[in-house]
């Protein structure tokens, strides 16, 4: 999924520290509510809670009975609710560790993708989180965000379920099927999650499976592009696997002749930086391999082989003739002399004993 700038957050706080503010007739009992956990891998000693039960008198603490913590009585009110909310002391447990608070804003923004418009947004944003109440109302609004950018993820985000813990499984089913690890596509900016989560219907297998299918169909268009344009290496690293299907995915949320059209002309681009000498030929419309096929039948000729077995790419002589073309055919010939497999040819054979082939 795309990061999206929250420049906006400190919209959606809630704030303590408002003087003299009272309430009447309240309970001192604090009591626990929903737990709102920020990261699922948060190793943070803060932890947020929804603490609902309203306090006396600003100032006072008492121990909560159900966790190792001392609670706070402090001035709330929800500034991004509806006109003339209206101020309240509730029970709250203080952060006083800057550090921690930077750790869990930090781990939050990671499990709902999200970050900040520059670092000082951040550092103002971490000021104003003095207490859980306002944690809370902070991994809440990014809640309300993810649900709004990803409306398909929409039914399963929530408090205790971030965004990155939503897109995991859906994430392993995908790199499962590619068979890559499951954390390769479990990352920001992702396009098939994107795509997926994106969509304005909720996701679900069927929906998984017919973005699959697109991408698919894809890979299969940009499979034959690459071999056209001599870039199908040969034994591609798993991360340059990887690296392949992620721009792939990016271009899934196109029509499918934008999509083609924009992986043609990526690759055609690579062509020209690693071929550069046909790089006007190629802006004129022909692929390496068209470039390439007189070059490659007398390749093909010289060392009598069968011309279907021949994989250019797999070819130095011929990759070093597309990066740097021969001066000539004879000087392409001197090349094609060094293969090994030129003694074998009747050529060389007559060559050794002087007498010449026809």
């Amino acid at each position: 999924m795309a990061p999206l700038l929250v420049s906006c957050l400190s919209a959606g706080f809630l704030f303590s520290g408002i003087a003299g503010a009272q309430a009447a007739g309240t309970s001192t009992k604090p009591f626990r509510g929903v737990s709102v956990v920020a990261p699922s891998a948060n190793t943070s000693s803060l932890k947020a809670a929804q603490l609902s039960g309203p306090c006396a008198k600003s100032g006072d603490t008492v121990a909560n009975p159900s966790a190792d913590e001392l609670l706070t009585c402090v001035p709330y009110t929800n500034l991004g609710a509806l006109k003339g909310s209206n101020i309240e002391l509730r029970w709250s447990v203080l952060y006083t560790d800057k550090n921690a608070v930077h750790k869990i804003v930090g781990d939050s923004l990671i499990a709902y993708d999200r970050t900040f418009g520059n670092k000082s947004d951040q550092q103002m944003s971490e000021a104003k989180i003095t207490t859980n109440l306002e944690f809370d109302a902070f991994v809440n609004l990014l809640v309300t965000m993810s649900k709004q950018s990803f409306p398909g993820f929409a039914d399963l985000i929530s408090t205790d379920s971030s965004l990155r813990d939503v897109v995991t499984p859906w994430a392993t089913q995908l790199a499962d099927a590619r068979s890559l690890p499951s954390e390769t596509f479990n990352q920001p900016g992702e396009g098939f999650l994107f795509a997926l989560g994106t969509a304005s219907t909720p996701v679900s297998q069927k929906g998984f499976d017919v973005l699959f299918q697109k991408s698919e169909s894809l890979r299969a268009y940009a499979d034959t592009v690459d071999r056209d344009y001599w870039l199908n290496f040969s034994n591609p690293t798993q991360t340059q696997i990887s690296q392949r299907f992620v721009f792939i995915d990016s271009l899934l949320t196109l029509p499918e002749a934008e999509a083609k059209a924009a992986y043609l002309k990526k690759i055609q681009t690579n062509a020209k930086n690693i071929y550069p000498k046909f790089a006007s030929a190629v802006d004129k419309g022909q692929t390496i391999d068209q470039i390439m096929a007189p070059w490659v039948s007398h390749f093909v000729s010289q060392l009598e082989l069968y011309k279907g077995s021949v994989n250019p790419i797999q070819e130095h002589t011929l990759i070093q003739a597309a990066i740097t073309p021969p001066a000539s055919i004879a000087d392409f010939d001197v090349i094609i002399s060094r293969d090994p497999r030129w003694a074998a040819t009747s050529k060389a054979k007559a060559a050794a004993i002087g007498k010449a082939s026809y």
